[in-house]
């Protein structure tokens, strides 16, 4: 064991509470409301539409959906929004995903919820950077993950890796923690664009600029808005792409 990863194994219980911090503040923040009966009708109906493109949510619930008070405004609703624009016909989520999962759990828990879907966009990395996950871990992992994902069923399936957000600016990420934060972001988001080279079945889109896309209002608020409406300019013509390539 090298010295890096006798600190990391040292420092793990410390990483556990701060993680376990972590999803305590994401929980009690702001999300939309929990959809009304006639939604979930709406939304078990467009499922069963075969005209419908179906795209898997392998990634925390809670990441696609914080700050915002209205579902129209998340990502998944915005990305829903583009590529139904842009394909002209509907578009669902089917979503398997738990409150910041690791790599690792996803992984093991395998993606038999996501069968047949047409692709599968994964989004994880919320815990492994908090958990200062090593790159080599992670990266095998996320391999495993990418093997489940590719075939959920019984068909080969599209992927795409969504890059991690810039944690280190959230309100929610302790300021004494922020620059290992954000060199641990960095860290694993260069392991999964050099794993996805090597693989040369997915697609890797990054997280967007925030600040070219002006999401910071002042200080340390956000628009929580505005980035969920870059992360889904940045996830949707990769996603339309390629629906189209398997239509």
């Amino acid at each position: 064991m090298g010295a890096t990863e006798l600190a990391r194994w040292t420092l793990r219980p410390v990483l556990r509470l701060r993680l376990a911090w972590f999803r305590h503040l994401v929980r009690g923040g702001t999300f939309p409301p929990a959809p009304t009966a006639a939604a979930l009708r709406a939304a078990v109906e467009a499922r069963a539409d075969p005209s419908a493109d179906r795209v898997g949510w392998l990634g925390s619930p809670a990441g696609a959906r914080f700050g915002v008070l209205h579902d129209d405004l998340t990502t998944l609703a915005r990305v829903a929004s583009l590529v139904e624009a842009q394909r002209g016909r509907p578009m669902v989520w089917i979503e398997d995903g738990t409150a910041l999962l690791t790599v690792r759990d996803a992984a093991e828990k395998g993606t038999a919820a996501l069968a047949d879907v047409d692709v599968t966009v994964v989004a994880l990395g919320f815990s492994d950077v908090m958990l200062m996950t090593s790159a080599e871990a992670w990266t095998r992992d996320l391999d495993r993950l990418l093997d489940c994902a590719r075939r959920p069923g019984r068909v080969l399936t599209p992927v795409i890796v969504g890059g991690i957000p810039p944690m280190d600016r959230f309100t929610e990420t302790a300021w004494t923690g922020r620059e290992l934060i954000r060199r641990q972001v960095a860290r694993l988001d260069a392991a999964t664009a050099e794993l996805v080279r090597r693989r040369g079945d997915c697609v890797f889109v990054r997280f967007p600029d925030l600040d070219a896309g002006a999401a910071q209002v002042r200080g340390r608020l956000w628009s929580w808005s505005r980035v969920h409406q870059l992360w889904a300019a940045a996830l949707a013509p990769e996603l339309t792409r390629l629906l189209d390539e398997g239509a």
